[in-house]
């Protein structure tokens, strides 16, 4: 009864938030969106989700219209169901990326901050490291070295951003390991691994949970960029940022064609941005005692 009832009162407080739930229902939008796509793409009247339906007898971007309600961009590109298409693509490698950094990133955080010793000063000097660098510059340098596609640069961003996760894994665990709790369960013979299991993770995956709604944003937009600047070699595949750089050269004649693209872009990082500060409410105490 008392777990349900901090479940209810984290819903309230969430809840309460009106840009928080804002941002929580074009979350939402956005994944339905992706579900949609990938299992029942003629719902929308897209026919092949997986590659841009180019319309070479009229190539010049078109107004938006009845038909085409966002416009269509080069080469006549229907720019509604491109989007749509688009979103899944970058949803699902933003998710893979952020999921697949915070799993490693925990992981290690919370080994290097109970166990002490050789492994936090080898965890945290390789850290160091990779902070010593833009996560951009790595991360496009890494890209180069696997190869230039989307899973070379899906796995140069994880490899550049599991940092960030260990760190905050590492810092909650040397504040939880040294509650009375914790010694209480190890004189009672508790094995660590399961110390770290069901007494520190579930303590550090709040702060954690936040962080992923921050960077899923940020990723997004990083991914759209390695996209639109041509680091990600893109045959006709939808994906936000190559639409994006399909309008450059018609910014002054047909600018819908970059505005509705990075338009879906910042109204993700908007989102989740928004949703983490509601989540971020909702682990205060201050918010909780009130």
């Amino acid at each position: 009864m008392e777990s349900y009832s901090e479940f209810r009162n984290s819903l309230r407080i969430f809840f309460s938030n009106p840009s928080a739930v804002a941002g929580f229902i074009i979350f939402i939008l956005y994944v339905i969106d992706a579900l949609i796509v990938q299992f029942d793409p003629g719902l929308l009247g897209i026919k092949n989700p997986n590659v841009l339906q180019e319309n070479f007898i009229n190539p010049i971007p078109q107004p938006p219209s009845p038909k085409h309600p966002l416009g269509t961009t080069y080469p006549g590109i229907d720019l509604l169901h491109a989007i749509e298409a688009a979103i899944r693509i970058d949803l699902f490698y933003s998710l893979i990326i952020v999921l697949s950094g915070a799993t490693i990133g925990s992981i290690l955080g919370i080994l290097s901050g109970y166990i002490g010793g050789l492994l936090d000063d080898i965890v945290m000097r390789i850290t160091d490291i990779f902070f010593a660098i833009p996560y951009l510059v790595l991360a496009i340098a890494i890209g180069f070295v696997l190869g230039r596609d989307y899973e070379s640069m899906v796995i140069g961003l994880i490899i550049v951003w599991w940092p960030i996760y260990a760190r905050y894994a590492r810092a909650q665990t040397l504040s939880i390991r040294r509650m009375p709790f914790i010694d209480a369960a190890k004189i009672a013979g508790v094995r660590d691994i399961k110390i770290m299991i069901r007494h520190i993770l579930p303590n550090v995956l709040p702060p954690i949970f936040v962080q992923i709604s921050l960077d899923l944003g940020t990723i997004m937009v990083i991914f759209s960029t390695l996209a639109f600047i041509g680091l990600i070699p893109n045959a006709s595949i939808p994906e936000l940022g190559y639409l994006t750089s399909l309008g450059l050269n018609y910014l002054q004649t047909a600018p819908w064609t970059v505005i509705f693209p990075g338009l879906a872009i910042t109204l993700f990082a908007l989102a989740v941005n928004l949703m983490g500060d509601g989540l971020r409410d909702v682990i205060d105490p201050r918010r909780r005692s009130s």
